[in-house]
């Protein structure tokens, strides 16, 4: 099977093969309920036990120089935290499509590669829009909530995060091999990502060390710029920050899967 330079040549569907992509990942999320449903127990737990139990015990936190309730500063890192969870989803989906030939399969028949990532990123951006929206109706009984329209900024400022590591995860995915690759990358990449951003933690008042590291983590700047959305000291800086990250992995993820050679993917895994 050729690069995707032969798939130029045979045309594409353009915008008409996103609601094509989209429909098969959501058939896909339909399919196995039961992965919105388990999902949803470890954020809820955090917020419920770990977030109220440390708000009632210590208060506030420190955030950009401001006082901020913790229970809505957690929030903002639970959303985080369910991020990273669905992200596994979409590396399992990348490498099924390898390993069956439906990567190759979609492309070749005229699903843009900028289209697939868009649509691969719909089961966990749904998965993520749920449990957000759970977790902020369960905010209001507890008194650490924010407003409809941060919320729906927040809900935004996901979307584009999801975008942001499906786009870096595609291309991870496409020099994974087998199955044990997967685990291990996965394992060794997104858990030290994971705890290394200020999900829970204030960045203001962190060792030096924490701080350096926290800098060149991406989901900082993330979760940074959904935390000044939630507590109305937007940083543009931040914000603006976010948006190129994302242009720029999801540029290199068309790059990627634009000029792979998926014949020697199909039946490695």
């Amino acid at each position: 099977m050729r690069k995707f330079q032969m798939y130029i040549k045979r045309g594409h569907l353009g915008l008409k093969g996103l609601p094509i992509m989209v429909n098969n990942e959501l058939k896909a999320l339909w399919s196995n309920k039961q992965i919105i449903y388990s999902s949803l127990i470890s954020p809820i737990l955090y917020f419920l036990f770990y977030s109220v139990g440390i708000q009632a015990t210590f208060g506030d936190i420190s955030f950009n120089g401001t006082t901020v309730s913790f229970l809505s500063y957690s929030l903002i890192g639970i959303f985080a935290m369910s991020l990273f969870k669905e992200m596994y989803q979409c590396v399992y989906r990348m490498i099924t499509d390898k390993r069956w030939g439906l990567l190759s399969l979609k492309i070749l028949n005229g699903i843009h590669p900028a289209i697939y990532i868009l649509g691969i990123a719909t089961f966990p951006i749904v998965g993520v829009v749920i449990q957000a929206t759970i977790l902020y109706i369960l905010s209001f009984f507890v008194g650490g909530s924010f407003s409809l329209y941060r919320f729906c900024m927040i809900i935004v400022f996901l979307m584009i995060s999801v975008l942001f590591w499906a786009s870096i995860l595609i291309c991870v995915a496409l020099l994974i091999k087998n199955y044990k690759q997967r685990d291990f990358v996965m394992d060794t990449l997104l858990v030290p990502i994971l705890f290394a951003a200020p999900l829970f933690y204030s960045f203001d008042n962190a060792p030096l060390i924490l701080k350096y590291i926290s800098r060149i983590n991406p989901l900082t700047y993330q979760v940074d710029a959904m935390r000044t959305i939630a507590f109305g000291i937007p940083d543009f800086t931040t914000i603006c920050i976010v948006l190129v990250f994302t242009v720029v992995a999801y540029l290199f993820a068309i790059f990627c899967l634009s000029n792979s050679d998926f014949k020697n993917d199909e039946h490695q895994l």
